[in-house]
């Protein structure tokens, strides 16, 4: 299922624009994104957002290009030469481009480049919010547009990366990462084409993105961020179906004929660094030299297609290879027999499919990819089950394709060991690994690909929706209000910390001010109402900062329990030598966090380490996590442990802010009832709570609440106005 209203965002639109003496023609491109979206862009409620291939020249040209797209649902975004220059030779391809394939060398890190990859994602979102309205579905392609989702107010957003996500390291050699993971991380959905990609870029986030935490990533969040890993595909039913044309054929035994008595080990790629050609040259060359018994019976077939060829980088890229194939070949040829052809051109898709069927091998040799959709296009071309196809461990398609041979892009001899394997391989053998490797393919097709993402959007549609209705709208507020007026009874239920206090590093700095007193006070004295400040704070600082409120206190998250009349209640024993046990254990933690500190309660003890560096954190707090669990379990203790992105708090099992309400707090029935809190403990108030509560939750974590509330700010807010409500009874 998708939504009904599909924006595709990319940094090329899915169709040519050539310059003709009569004005503009515009023909549909192949290959590509262009190929892989083409089912969902041909129905009538998508629309494709992107650069028109071509730098126009006036205001006039953009408006005859503009109605030439416009019967194609394509929007175009109008690039001067300057601008394409900086952000897409610049920053994308001289600067992000070599860094996610690990080739820091290539890298050019120059702030004109970043000033023109802002410039222009920003001139994208423009043309976004000018054309895209609020409610619709908006799906940003790949690297060129990371920055895009800051400059759009759009909610609907989701984001697929279609190249590799290096290791936190390699990313952090980017002098604007915080930049490029701040604004996708304004998108709901993310998508990456494999399971280490996805793992690299939340390794990132909590290292480098200012606002980036573990509960983000919680898929099962309403309002947190899906980041999944679903590898792009092919239609393989399609280019099956190209084989079995007539012309494919003809021109299939045409290349047979050429390299008669010859076996064909055929490569295609872009001509760039990144796909190992001139690693793949050496090892063909010293397969030759190895394996004389080849010479005059192999040869290595390689479609390179032009790339980028204004860039300096790959101009030098394109004269080593083309030194490197003249060399095999005089080294090696003979009369009527040359080891290496050579094609530097651009290839049709049934040109491709006959090489495809023709070839006994299929050899791919990537240094780094993203994926790599030649592997899967191979095997959808062979249609007797036959062919060996040999794949680098660096690419992406690797995870899937596990019947290909694999081998090291960088180990020469390897290559040539499974060169010759796939040769020589059994009959049997080779069906067998093309049969399973043709299960994989046509198992999972790029229409498979599409519905995975889609149906993941539609649930986080479904999921917006449901946050949406919860959200503490101005005539919801309105709705509360009249019913508080009209009770014959009140109570109010608050959190402390990030409810009503927004939260701090430290909790000492968390001190009330007068004017949150002067509210809860105002609440209080509001007739036949009672408030109940339900917190983790200890005792000391209940009593410290509330005392003269007149409202009631319940501490350590339900441990103590005090009302005006009497003093603190304990809502079961205190544990002083198990307290010890655990504290030491934390207390060694501590040492080791710079930054942490220790808060110590009779019901517990927590360990702060919000002020920690992130990268320090998942190792070690899981490893005290660990450590504790194992101390709980093996001396039989009664705790439980409350960790957010700031906190590790372990407290009594047998206390909670549920418990002490159901013990201490006697409901009138009809009772107007609203609780409010931030965080994982007031899930227990909120399921403790009569069904005609209303339970409200501060922020955007996960909840069972029935309303939520954006901040805190927004909650004092609604508690300032229901402060001054004159009431009914």
């Amino acid at each position: 299922m998708k939504p009904e209203n599909i924006y595709i965002v990319s940094n090329r639109l899915p169709v040519t624009i050539m310059r003709t003496e009569s004005g503009f023609t515009v023909t549909q491109s192949n290959g590509g994104l262009a190929t892989a979206l083409g089912s969902v862009f041909q129905q009538q409620n998508s629309y494709w957002i992107g650069w028109p291939g071509i730098i126009v020249d006036n205001e006039e040209e953009e408006q005859l290009v503009k109605e030439l797209l416009e019967p194609l649902r394509c929007i175009p975004v109008f690039l001067s030469q300057q601008e394409f220059d900086g952000y897409y030779n610049g920053f994308s391809n001289a600067i992000l481009w070599p860094l996610f394939h690990y080739h820091p060398g290539h890298c050019i890190f120059n702030e004109e480049y970043w000033l023109a990859y802002r410039n222009v994602n920003s001139k994208f979102g423009s043309v976004v919010s000018a054309h895209v309205p609020q409610d619709a579905f908006l799906w940003i392609h790949d690297y060129q547009l990371m920055l895009l989702p800051f400059y759009i107010k759009h909610s609907n957003l989701s984001y697929f990366h279609h190249i590799h996500f290096p290791s936190q390291e390699v990313f952090g050699i980017i002098p604007w990462r915080s930049d490029l993971l701040d604004a996708l991380l304004k998108c709901r959905h993310i998508v990456f084409q494999t399971e280490k990609d996805r793992v690299n870029f939340k390794d990132a986030c909590l290292k480098y993105a200012s606002k980036a935490h573990p509960d983000l990533f919680n898929t099962h969040s309403p309002l947190g961020i899906k980041v999944s890993a679903h590898p792009i595909s092919i239609d393989a039913f399609d280019f099956s179906q190209t084989v079995q044309k007539e012309v494919v054929q003809k021109m299939t035994q045409e290349i047979h004929q050429i390299f008669a008595n010859q076996r064909i080990i055929l490569s295609v790629d872009r001509l760039d660094y990144s796909k190992g050609i001139l690693e793949r040259l050496e090892a063909f060359r010293l397969l030759l030299k190895d394996f004389p018994q080849y010479r005059e019976k192999l040869v290595l077939l390689m479609l390179v297609v032009p790339s980028r060829s204004d860039v300096p980088s790959y101009e030098e890229h394109k004269r080593k290879v083309d030194e490197l194939v003249g060399n095999i070949n005089s080294e090696y040829a003979s009369l009527g027999w040359r080891p290496v052809h050579y094609y530097y051109q651009q290839v049709n898709r049934d040109t491709l499919c006959a090489y495809y069927a023709a070839s006994d091998v299929c050899l791919v040799t990537s240094l780094r990819d993203g994926l790599n959709l030649v592997s899967k296009e191979y095997v959808a071309c062979r249609t007797n089950n036959n062919g060996v196809l040999i794949l680098s461990e660096m690419a992406g398609a690797a995870e899937e394709l596990t019947y290909a041979l694999k081998i090291h892009p960088y180990d020469f001899k390897q290559m040539v060991v499974a060169m010759v394997y796939a040769l020589e391989m059994e009959k049997s053998e080779e069906n067998a690994r093309m049969t399973a490797l043709k299960k994989k393919v046509f198992g999972y097709t790029v229409f498979d690909w599409l519905d995975t993402i889609f149906q993941e959007v539609f649930c986080m549609y479904d999921e917006l929706k449901y946050s949406f209705e919860q959200n503490l709208s101005s005539e919801l507020a309105e709705r509360l209000m009249i019913r508080f007026k009209n009770a014959d009874s009140r109570y109010i239920l608050l959190d402390y910390d990030g409810c009503i206090r927004e939260l701090e590093p430290y909790p000492e700095m968390a001190s009330p001010g007068n004017d949150i007193k002067e509210l809860l006070c105002a609440l209080q004295s509001v007739p036949n109402t009672q408030v109940l400040l339900v917190s983790g704070r200890s005792r000391k600082d209940m009593d410290m900062w509330f005392a003269d409120c007149g409202i009631t206190l319940i501490a350590e998250h339900g441990a103590w329990f005090k009302d005006n009349e009497w003093g603190w209640t304990a809502l079961t024993e205190c544990r002083v030598q198990d307290n010890r046990a655990l504290t030491t254990i934390m207390e060694r933690y501590a040492l080791v966090l710079e930054g942490s500190f220790l808060e110590e309660k009779t019901s517990g003890v927590c360990l702060h380490f919000k002020m920690c560096m992130r990268d320090q954190l998942a190792k070690t707090i899981n490893k005290l996590e660990n450590e504790i669990t194992e101390h709980i379990s093996k001396n039989s203790l009664s705790y439980r442990y409350k960790k957010t992105n700031e906190l590790l708090e372990i407290h009594f099992s047998d206390c909670d802010k549920g418990q002490a309400i159901q013990k201490f707090v006697s409901f009138n029935k009809d009772a107007f009832i609203l609780a409010a809190g931030d965080d994982d403990t007031d899930e227990d108030m909120f399921e403790a709570l009569p069904k005609n509560a209303f339970t409200l939750k501060i922020g955007k974590k996960n909840t069972k609440a029935k309303i939520r509330v954006q901040n805190v700010g927004r909650f004092i807010e609604f508690l300032n106005h229901m402060a001054v409500t004159t009431v009914v009874k």
